[in-house]
């Protein structure tokens, strides 16, 4: 994650080589049309349409019966540090294993749209300064303890204290528990879009010990409980019995193995010891697609949702310090990076160029120019820099622990060197990466993120006024446009879609003119598994609706079975 904690749980802020500002704004705010109760607007969906390439596909469940029992080996690159919601991020894999354990107050549905979960309804005001959420009946924890309303308050009030996901909250005023199963949560200004924060990390729900640290093992409502390690160092989640979804899980148990190699991952998957891995690492995925690609035996099956927003790899700018207080350096530095050949050297071609904040298959993506390298317009823009301060242009990247980052620093170095800028590459490790970028003491920086679904997830990284700027705080950049912030204060009035598709259009494209940031190229990210894993994506939700097969690299574990 890399430029993510910065921005409270926005799933981008230089941190290491997961994300960035938090998943939660990587999931946040989807383009949610909300009336008297929240509703969908089809014409505005993501599209998540999960494209599946296989060698050769195996059965559905139309054609084979459903089997319970058995247990499902995923190989992850590490355990949640932290259980509690509340804690820090969750990176890609922290993701999937506490899908097992927790539910979420919203989820999203195959539209890409927010749909109960926990929640049998979720309903504002008409200012959109008030929620109130209504609980499901009859759910428990997996100890027995019943969900009411008071757990789900204290949840949400403890996220608030979160060093994560307080900037997220910002405009919560308070939350409290009118009566056993309702919640109501007050905001300061409007917030139409506020249901996507809800199915995110931080509508995950779970027992107040949990969320404070004093449970021995993480209890929630999921389908699976923590019963702890075995002797190989492998983590086991066991069916919960007292899952609220009836018939489900199918599986008896989950076992979480830790495999800290991509390489050794992706061979635990093809020699079949482990039934699923999730991968964004090129080689890897390059690999994987050319073994599914080639041959009729089914060796593995490649779930991959092309129209879902992936991890982008971008440069953050100081802007507040030189020499990218000037926008002559910023666009210098844009129009000499040249990520065609980025994509092909580094990404082995798995991904796609990136043009900005929003993947080009969103339906907030407004169309911009393309960001084609010209190196003649480079040089020109370093002579004017020149000419205006007398000075060369010459910076420091601060580059974070992951080897496809470094690659990509190393080959920008080279391609800026030709348009006479000198860029020095500096090794950090994530804390010193989230100090630097959060506190302004920097000049640059290479990160991953930028994966939420809806744009009003990055408010926190962009919107502000040039007074209030904080010492430390989630816009990395200290770049301010009243513009920009206008865009995302109007978005949150309104659910008229294309009033909000208006808005976030001047986002973009003034971000694109400003430069606060450089877009390189937005990777590939795939779900693998074997072929007697079945209904991987493939679920319901609580208020019955179909669920999104692909949410963040992660998928439902309750309705997968094997044969």
């Amino acid at each position: 994650m890399i430029f993510a904690e910065a921005v409270c749980r926005v799933q981008s802020v230089f941190v290491s080589p997961v994300h960035v500002v938090r998943q939660r704004l990587s999931l946040i705010l989807s383009g949610a049309v909300v009336a008297l109760v929240l509703v969908v607007t089809a014409g505005c969906s993501g599209g998540s349409g999960t494209a599946s390439t296989t060698s050769s596909s195996p059965p559905t469940t139309a054609e084979a019966k459903v089997r319970d029992g058995g247990t499902l080996s995923i190989a992850v690159p590490n355990v949640p540090a932290s259980w509690s919601p509340a804690g820090p991020d969750w990176s890609t894999a922290e993701l999937q294993a506490t899908r097992a354990i927790y539910d979420r107050l919203l989820v999203r549905d195959e539209n890409d749209q927010p749909v109960p979960e926990l929640l049998e309804r979720i309903t504002p005001n008409d200012t959109f300064t008030a929620w109130t959420l209504q609980l499901r009946k009859g759910i428990t924890f997996s100890d027995g303890t019943p969900l009411d309303a008071a757990t789900v308050a204290a949840n949400l009030n403890l996220q608030r204290l979160s060093p994560d996901a307080a900037e997220l909250l910002k405009p919560v005023i308070f939350v409290t528990a009118p009566s056993e199963l309702t919640v109501v949560v007050a905001t300061a200004t409007p917030w139409s879009t506020f249901p996507e924060l809800l199915t995110t990390q931080i509508g995950a729900i779970a027992s107040v010990p949990t969320l404070l640290g004093t449970a021995e093992i993480p209890v929630g409502t999921g389908p699976f409980v923590d019963v702890g390690y075995a002797f190989d160092g492998s983590l086991f989640l066991n069916r919960n019995p007292m899952y609220w979804k009836k018939g489900l899980p199918h599986l008896d148990a989950v076992r979480l193995v830790v495999i800290p190699d991509a390489n050794d991952r992706t061979n635990a998957v093809l020699e079949g010891t482990i039934d699923m891995v999730a991968t964004d690492q090129p080689r890897q995925v390059s690999r994987i697609q050319q073994i599914a690609d080639t041959g009729t035996d089914a060796k593995v099956v490649v779930l991959d949702d092309r129209n879902a927003e992936k991890p982008k790899v971008s440069i953050a700018f100081n802007t507040g310090r030189p020499p990218f207080d000037r926008i002559t350096a910023r666009r210098a530095v844009a129009m000499a990076t040249d990520r065609t050949a980025i994509l092909t050297q580094v990404f082995d071609g798995q991904g796609v160029i990136s043009r900005g904040i929003i993947s080009d298959t969103s339906p907030w993506f407004s169309d911009h120019s393309a960001p084609a390298r010209d190196l003649e317009g480079a040089k020109k823009q370093v002579a004017e820099y020149t000419a205006e301060t007398g000075q060369r242009v010459a910076a420091q990247l601060l580059v974070p622990p992951d080897v496809t980052l470094t690659r990509v620093a190393t080959m920008l170095r080279v391609q800026l060197a030709e348009a006479g800028i000198d860029l020095t590459l500096i090794p950090v490790d994530p804390a010193m990466m989230t100090e630097a970028t959060t506190t302004g003491q920097y000049q640059s920086a290479i990160g991953l993120g930028f994966t939420a679904a809806h744009p009003d997830a990055y408010e926190p990284l962009f919107a502000g006024s040039p007074s209030e700027q904080p010492v430390v705080g989630p816009n990395i950049t200290r770049y301010v446009n009243p513009i920009v912030t206008k865009a995302f204060t109007d978005a949150r009035q309104t659910r008229d879609v294309t009033r909000q598709v208006d808005d976030y259009r001047i986002i973009q494209e003034q971000l694109f003119v400003d430069v606060p940031m450089v877009f390189i190229v937005q990777m590939r990210q795939i779900i693998v598994t074997t072929p007697v894993v079945h209904d991987v994506v493939k679920w319901s939700t609580g208020s019955g609706a179909t669920g999104i097969g692909q949410d963040e690299a992660t998928v439902s574990l309750a309705q997968i079975w094997k044969s």
